[in-house]
């Protein structure tokens, strides 16, 4: 909240998040999510000078970290030299980002199948990084993130679902999320960038390859303001070990889901184990649980 003191009154600042996911080449090793917050003014100054530094062509990370796309032609020196100025520009804007990534192999290993809930587990604990900093801030927060056919849908789910069920998700969050292409959105590539970074942070640790810590993720690390998490052998193991308490908890089980499907002739999918999810909430709640 900004008071200004000359007319006497506070005026709400709306604070403004866009978001990304990135995966590894092999779309098999490693996925991450990840969300950038600040206020329409500084988001402002980045947009100018991201525009300029990179003569208007949309940015993709991954591609220009390894010479695809719109680099292919490019000297690899001048592919490398724009993703260190960008990693940096951002390093020095005031914003705040968080990024959560997830080792798909070992989530494959430990619960097979079901490969798109990995990114929708890390694009919820990437909500909550950004409820949170609302929460502390005592700010709303307007979200915008890159619109992916395969994922949109499912991912507007999860968040009306956190706002439906979770009253300091619904304090927060504006009552919608939206969905953009990052080619036309600057500030998504921006947050496409920090995807990218807390992708490469655990590939280069679980990978065929084990790489020192990033120049750019260091820039952004030693800010203080950007942070990264992992979910990868230990937390899918000890997710696994407690499955069994957790269908207590939540009051369901796999059987339960299976009935639903039968007693509205739906096919299982990610959808419907969102709607599901949301029925058993409602359910709950009407029933005073």
């Amino acid at each position: 909240m900004v008071c200004k003191s000359q007319i006497g009154r506070c005026v709400a600042v709306m604070l403004f998040v866009y978001g990304d996911e990135s995966m590894d080449e092999t779309k098999q090793r490693v996925c991450a999510v990840a969300g950038i917050v600040g206020t329409e003014e500084i988001w402002a100054a980045i947009q100018t000078k991201w525009i300029d530094r990179t003569g208007g062509i949309p940015f993709h990370a991954n591609d220009c970290d390894s010479d695809y796309g719109d680099y292919k032609n490019t000297p690899h020196a001048d592919n490398k030299a724009l993703y260190r100025d960008l990693a940096i520009m951002l390093a020095e804007s005031g914003l705040a980002g968080f990024g959560q990534a997830i080792d798909l192999k070992a989530k494959e290993a430990i619960f097979p199948g079901g490969s798109d809930l990995a990114y929708f587990n890390a694009f919820i604990r990437v909500l909550e990084a950004m409820r949170n900093f609302a929460i502390n801030t005592k700010e709303t927060l307007e979200i915008t993130f890159d619109m992916r056919l395969e994922s949109e849908h499912n991912a507007g789910l999860l968040y009306g679902y956190a706002r439906e069920s979770d009253q300091t998700y619904t304090a927060c969050l504006a009552s919608k999320i939206s969905f953009e292409f990052a080619k036309d959105n600057p500030r998504i590539q921006v947050a496409d960038l920090l995807a990218r970074e807390a992708m490469k942070a655990l590939d280069n640790f679980v990978g065929p390859v084990k790489r020192p810590i990033r120049k750019s993720w260091k820039a952004l690390a030693d800010t203080n303001r950007f942070d990264v998490a992992a979910f990868s052998t230990e937390w899918f193991s000890s997710m696994k070990q407690q499955y069994a308490e957790v269908q207590k908890i939540v009051g369901f089980n796999q059987n339960d889901y299976v009935q639903w499907l039968k007693d509205r002739n739906r096919q299982d999918s990610i959808s419907n184990k969102f709607h599901f999810i949301t029925w058993i909430a409602r359910r709950d709640k009407e029933q005073g649980k």
